[in-house]
């Protein structure tokens, strides 16, 4: 949205004319007339005026980035990609998001009985992993391991290798999310 277009979507949201307006903000309906059609750039002194009248601050009309909508993924839904075979059983990922516009990118990474994922992976990126099933033994650096159970949450810096292994007889699921700079 551009900055015109924000200025009257305020405006409107907040059930004003534009002399309303101009009355709040000493600033002339003529000008105001400009500002909402992109005709006129504000001084920075009207930007506050405005940005007082809407009980807003500055930043919310002057960051007209378009915002993405939400991107629900119902249940079931989401692609899946093998991350690991090994003889029938995979390691898998179910991926929650499909956009690279969003920073993270979450997922439910399933671990089959007794099985690890790839020894020690480094990648840029923040991650956490939440066990929403199951038990898990996050490997950290060489020395550092952590025996997770479910309800248990891990925050890391992945460009330390690390990997996951599933030490019971039952299935794990991890809620992943990963943020990195290049999504």
């Amino acid at each position: 949205m551009r900055l015109g277009e924000t200025i009257k979507s305020h405006r409107k949201k907040s059930g004003w004319t534009l002399t309303e307006l101009s009355d709040l903000c000493e600033i002339s309906v003529a000008q105001l007339s400009k500002l909402e059609n992109n005709k006129s750039n504000p001084s920075i002194e009207s930007l506050q005026k405005l940005a007082e009248a809407f009980h807003v601050p500055v930043s919310a009309l002057t960051l007209t980035t378009e915002v993405p909508p939400p991107a629900p993924v119902m249940c079931g839904e989401g692609y899946v990609v093998r991350v690991l075979a090994r003889g029938e059983e995979n390691v898998t990922a179910r991926y929650l998001v499909q956009d690279q516009r969003f920073r993270m990118q979450p997922m439910v990474l399933t671990i089959p009985p007794r099985m690890m994922t790839e020894d020690k992976r480094s990648h840029v990126s923040d991650e956490f992993f939440y066990v929403l099933k199951g038990k898990v033994r996050f490997v950290y650096c060489p020395d550092l391991i952590y025996e997770m159970n479910e309800g248990d949450f891990l925050y890391y810096d992945a460009v330390v290798a690390h990997h996951w292994e599933n030490p019971s007889d039952e299935e794990t699921r991890l809620l992943l999310c990963s943020a990195s700079a290049a999504m």
